[in-house]
């Protein structure tokens, strides 16, 4: 039986395989199109329902735009929007 800590990893590692849906392929711009917002909708449930903190997924966030290369002002842009979205169900 896995701990907490492997859970939360678990759950941790499943939101990075899923954060990239929450963003337009071609604008990178976090739930701007209704497809995105779907899902970023789901993830935050998931997230809520995990016990993940709005730090943790933020992080993620932030780790992945980080990694597509966006630039500073996209990030900066972006990320009180993040928090904004996901800290409507977690904290």
């Amino acid at each position: 039986m896995a701990n907490s800590s492997e859970l939360k990893a678990e759950a941790l590692d499943y939101v990075k395989q899923k954060i990239a849906g929450c963003f337009g392929s071609d604008d990178g711009i976090f739930a701007g199109h209704q497809t995105d917002e779907d899902r970023a909708k789901g993830l935050r449930q998931f997230a809520a329902n995990k016990g993940l903190s709005l730090d943790e997924v933020s992080g993620v966030a932030m780790d992945y735009m980080q990694q597509k290369g966006y630039i500073r002002d996209h990030i900066d842009e972006q990320m009180p929007e993040i928090r904004k979205f996901f800290k409507k169900k977690i904290s």
